[in-house]
C-alpha cells in the first residue's frame, strides 16, 4: 500500500521536479489532484497541462472526458444528450439518403443494362433473369427505346 500526500505531490509538480510525460502514475495523480473539493477549486494550470497530455495519451483522454461529463450540471447533461440525439438523428438521415442513392444507382445500372440488352435484341424474360427488373419495368424501357428510335 502506498500513501501519497497530495499537497507535497502538487508542490513537486509546481517546482518541475515531476516529469509527468514520463510517469503514468504522475498523470493519474495530477488528474485526481486537479480538483480540491475542500476549497471547491479546480487548478487551471493542472487542467491545461492535462488537456495537453491527454492529446498524447488515449487512456488519459478517456478519463479526462468522463471526468468532464461527470462534472456537468443536470441542465448541461440534458442539453448534451439532446444535442447528441440530434447529431445521431442527422447521421441516421444521411445514412438513409446515402442508402437510397446507392439503391437508385443500382436500379439505374440495371435499367441501362436492360436498355442495352433490348437494343441488341434480347427477349424480355432473359433480361428479367439477368437484371432482376420486373417484366413491366422492362416493357416500359422497351417502349421508351422504341419511342426514341421513332423520334430520330
Amino acid at each position: 500500500m502506498h500513501f501519497i500526500e497530495m499537497n507535497k505531490f502538487l508542490e513537486q509538480w509546481q517546482r518541475g521536479v515531476l516529469k509527468q510525460l514520463d510517469d503514468i502514475l504522475a498523470r493519474w495523480l495530477l488528474l485526481l489532484g486537479m480538483v480540491d473539493a475542500r476549497k471547491k477549486k479546480v487548478y487551471e494550470k493542472i487542467y491545461r497541462e492535462l488537456e495537453e497530455l491527454a492529446m498524447k495519451d488515449e487512456h488519459l483522454l478517456q478519463a479526462f472526458n468522463v471526468w468532464e461529463e461527470l462534472s456537468l450540471s443536470q441542465e448541461d447533461v440534458i442539453a448534451y444528450q439532446s444535442r447528441l440525439k440530434y447529431i445521431l438523428d442527422e447521421e441516421a438521415k444521411l445514412e438513409d439518403v446515402k442508402h437510397m442513392a446507392e439503391q437508385k444507382g443500382i436500379e439505374k445500372e440495371k435499367e441501362e443494362t436492360a436498355n442495352k440488352l433490348l437494343a441488341s435484341g434480347m427477349d424480355i424474360d432473359f433480361i428479367h433473369r439477368i437484371t432482376d427488373l420486373s417484366v413491366e419495368r422492362i416493357k416500359e424501357i422497351k417502349e421508351r427505346l422504341i419511342q426514341n428510335r421513332e423520334d430520330k
